[in-house]
């Protein structure tokens, strides 16, 4: 029977049936450092220029994410986008409400 190397990143098989290695590749708006040095788990020696970097990669992760969710739109997974608004856009979309009632309650007792 023939050897199996296994190393990190690269496609293996096993009889015949490829497999993914077990690396974990961060795929939210913070990898893993950047989440750790937002927590303050992580020390750089460039603090300003880490959160800088940081902050434009979360930028660009979210308009990936942005991009994606057209992709699902365009391809019939309205479902799907729907869902993710749900999860993730539910608390600011609660709060500009209840900052538009407040404003609107306040103009009413002013009359």
């Amino acid at each position: 029977m023939g050897r199996i190397f296994l190393s990190v990143g690269m496609l293996h098989h096993y009889m015949g049936t490829p497999q993914q290695s077990r690396t974990r590749v961060s795929t939210g708006i913070l990898s893993d450092g950047e989440r750790a040095f937002f927590k303050g788990e992580k020390e750089v020696k460039d603090d300003d220029g880490y959160q800088r970097n940081a902050r434009y990669r979360a930028r660009q992760r979210m308009d990936q994410i942005e991009e994606d969710l057209d992709v699902l739109r365009e391809a019939g997974q309205e479902d799907l986008v729907e869902e993710f608004v749900n999860r993730f856009g539910r608390v600011e979309r609660l709060e500009r409400e209840v900052e538009e009632l407040r404003a609107k309650l306040d103009e009413d007792d002013g009359q």
